[in-house]
């Protein structure tokens, strides 16, 4: 389920049922100092609009109707939702919903194609937004992530979300390009010494793959070796897991990157 906060409408993190995206409220750490009726009138209100927004949302996606999840967008920024919080807490949803379907046989190649090129120009509405408002350097002290698509994992959209995402949470980031080898990522690993290194699958066929590499970096020394994490639909969907040698990610916002 996707949680919210009740009062600033701020995205907080997923909770089980993973592949439940009914909408559920509680309290981030900010408002909970000066807020206390979890019950009241107006955090209903608030739900019922929030589930009302993704459900309006995915209806545009599947209709290609642009023009309307713009108007969708711009209604949600309006109602205090943060152009990153829409992204985190409705288009990746949205997209692995859109998995599940393609998955039972409940949606044809043609329209998860049709849905994924509407996804990328909503994503790159919001990211517009996003760049609008100026962010801070990363600290000189902020921890490196490495971030790559699993070998054989052509979907960016699901990078490009948790690209966005982390930037707003301070970490350095860098981007190992599609079709580097295991060579190029462990002479990078062992220059920029990364603390995690994030893979993203898309398919159950990438196991073999992605195992691979967590064993490969898992030889490196000690001091030089980051924390391999992997996350994407096959971990979320219970398809995966276990993969030795790393740590499976189904809720992203549980990720420690101090």
């Amino acid at each position: 389920m996707l949680k919210w906060c009740s009062y600033c409408q701020q995205f907080m993190h997923e909770i089980a049922p993973y592949d439940d995206f009914g909408v559920t409220h509680g309290l981030c750490a900010t408002c909970e100092s000066s807020h206390e009726d979890l019950f009241s009138r107006e955090e209903i209100e608030r739900s019922l609009f929030l589930q009302k927004i993704f459900r309006t949302l995915f209806d545009a996606g599947r209709n290609d109707d642009f023009e309307a999840s713009c108007r969708i967008v711009e209604t949600a920024i309006d109602a205090n939702c943060r152009p990153v919080d829409i992204l985190m807490g409705m288009i990746a949803p949205m997209l692995f919903e859109i998995g599940e379907q393609w998955k039972r046989g409940a949606l044809s190649v043609e329209a998860e194609h049709r849905f994924t090129a509407f996804s990328e120009n909503v994503i790159q509405l919001i990211e517009t937004r996003i760049g609008a408002v100026r962010k801070p350097p990363a600290r000189s002290d902020a921890p490196l992530l490495f971030l790559m698509n699993a070998p054989g994992n052509r979907h960016n959209l699901a990078m490009r979300i948790l690209t966005t995402w982390l930037k707003g949470r301070g970490p350095k980031l860098r981007i190992i390009e599609e079709g580097a080898n295991q060579d190029t990522l462990l002479r990078s690993i062992v220059l920029e010494r990364p603390k995690y290194l994030l893979i993203s699958m898309s398919l159950t066929e990438q196991y073999d793959r992605v195992a691979e590499i967590a064993r490969t970096v898992r030889a490196l020394p000690r001091d030089v070796r980051p924390q391999t994490i992997v996350g994407g639909y096959p971990i979320k969907a219970g398809l995966v897991s276990s993969i030795p040698e790393t740590e499976l990610l189904v809720n992203i916002s549980a990720l420690k990157i101090a």
